[in-house]
C-alpha cells in the first residue's frame, strides 16, 4: 500500500499535469466548435436591440426549430466549458504554485456559464412556445429581452473575470500563455466588464475566442516531460 508521502508525490507528477493540459485543450476546442455551430443555426435574423415585439415574435415562429437545435448545442458547449475551466484551473495553479487566481478564473467561468445557461434555456422557451402556437407578442419580447441581457452583460461579467484572472497568472509567471496573448486576453477581459458588453456578439465571440486560443496554445505547448511542478504555497 502506498504511503501518504508517495500518494501525494504521485499527484504532482508531470504526467498528471500533462493530462490536465490535454483535457483543457480538447474541451476548449469542443466549446468553440459547439458554441459557434449552435449560434450560427439561428443567429441570422436575430432581432436588433429595440426591435418591436411583433418582429421578435415572428422571429421565434420562423426560426423555432433552428433555435431549439442551436440552443441545445450551446448548452452542451456550456457543459464543456465547465470541464475546460476546471482543467485550466489545475494548469494555472501548477504554473503559479498558488490557487487564488486559478480559483478566481474558475469561479468567473462558472458565473458566466450560469448566465449563459439561463440565456439559452429562456431563448429555447420562446421557440417552443412559438412552435406550439402559444407565443404572444408580449411574451416573445419578455423572453427575448431576458435572454439577451443574460447572454450579453450578465454572462460577460463572469467571462471577464475568467479572462483577467487567467491573463494575470500568465503575466505573473511567464508560463501557460505567451505574454502578448495574455495582454490581448486581459484587454478582452476589461472590455467584457464595460457597458459595451451589451452587444451580444461581443460576449459570444469572446467565449469562442478565449476557449479556442487557450486550447490551441495548450495543445501546441504541452508541459515538458520531467519539468518540476511547483507545490502550492502553504496557507
Amino acid at each position: 500500500m502506498a504511503t501518504g508521502t508517495q500518494a501525494t508525490s504521485a499527484l504532482k507528477t508531470p504526467a498528471r499535469s500533462l493530462n490536465a493540459r490535454r483535457c483543457a485543450a480538447l474541451s476548449g476546442i469542443a466549446v468553440a466548435v459547439l458554441f459557434a455551430t449552435g449560434n450560427a443555426l439561428w443567429a441570422l435574423g436575430w432581432p436588433a436591440a429595440g426591435a418591436p415585439a411583433a418582429e421578435i415574435a415572428d422571429f421565434y415562429r420562423d426560426a423555432s426549430g433552428r433555435v431549439v437545435v442551436g440552443a441545445s448545442l450551446s448548452l452542451v458547449a456550456i457543459a464543456a466549458f465547465v470541464l475546460f475551466a476546471a482543467a485550466l484551473r489545475r494548469v494555472l495553479t501548477e504554473a503559479e504554485g498558488d490557487d487564488l487566481l486559478a480559483t478566481t478564473a474558475f469561479g468567473g467561468a462558472l458565473l458566466g456559464m450560469a448566465a449563459g445557461f439561463g440565456a439559452e434555456t429562456i431563448n429555447m422557451v420562446g421557440a417552443l412556445r412559438a412552435r406550439d402556437g402559444e407565443l404572444s407578442d408580449a411574451l416573445a419580447q419578455s423572453l427575448w429581452e431576458i435572454a439577451r441581457v443574460l447572454g450579453s452583460t450578465a454572462g460577460a461579467v463572469g467571462l471577464g473575470v475568467f479572462a483577467l484572472a487567467t491573463a494575470a497568472v500568465a503575466l505573473r509567471t511567464g508560463l501557460v500563455l505567451p505574454r502578448w496573448l495574455a495582454i490581448v486576453i486581459a484587454v478582452v477581459g476589461v472590455s467584457l466588464l464595460t457597458p459595451v458588453s451589451y452587444v451580444g456578439e461581443l460576449t459570444g465571440g469572446a467565449l469562442i475566442f478565449l476557449a479556442l486560443i487557450i486550447a490551441v496554445v495548450l495543445l501546441r505547448t504541452p508541459l515538458e516531460e520531467g519539468r518540476p511542478v511547483k507545490e502550492p504555497r502553504a496557507r
